[in-house]
């Protein structure tokens, strides 16, 4: 009897530049601008902060081709990362360490996190519209 083949999973490391792109301009940018336009108003970026992640990971998930659950959360924590980064080397260089590494993991888990979650709904979405598009056809 033949055995039967495994499906190997590879990464689609473009889905991730593309997820990370995404965050920088649909989530990153709106924040920006919208602690500019209400600087004492922390309702919008506040609710976007955690709706944003779920909403750009759905996105990712449902517009890429195959199963892109993994990709956008790596992005979202790469973004988080970076965002870090940015804070540590240019706002807060006296920073003690244990406070770096504090700042850095609970924001990298929250995101990965919400982002699986998005990248998941964006997975069933399109599953659920595409075999709705070809039973229509």
């Amino acid at each position: 009897m033949a055995e039967p083949s495994r499906q190997t999973r590879t990464w689609q490391w473009n889905w991730v530049a593309i997820s990370l792109v995404f965050y920088l301009l649909f989530y990153l940018l709106p924040l920006y601008l919208a602690s500019m336009v209400f600087p004492h108003n922390l309702t919008i970026p506040g609710v976007w902060m955690f709706a944003g992640v779920i909403i750009i990971a759905a996105f990712s998930g449902y517009l890429s081709k195959g199963v892109t659950i993994w990709e956008p959360a790596i992005a979202g924590a790469g973004l988080v990362l970076l965002f870090i980064a940015y804070h540590v080397l240019f706002v807060f260089r006296n920073m003690p360490t244990d406070a770096i590494l504090g700042a850095l993991i609970w924001p990298t888990v929250i995101v990965f996190g919400l982002s699986i979650l998005g990248a998941w709904l964006g997975e069933r979405a399109q599953r659920l519209f595409k075999s709705q598009s070809t039973q229509s056809s």
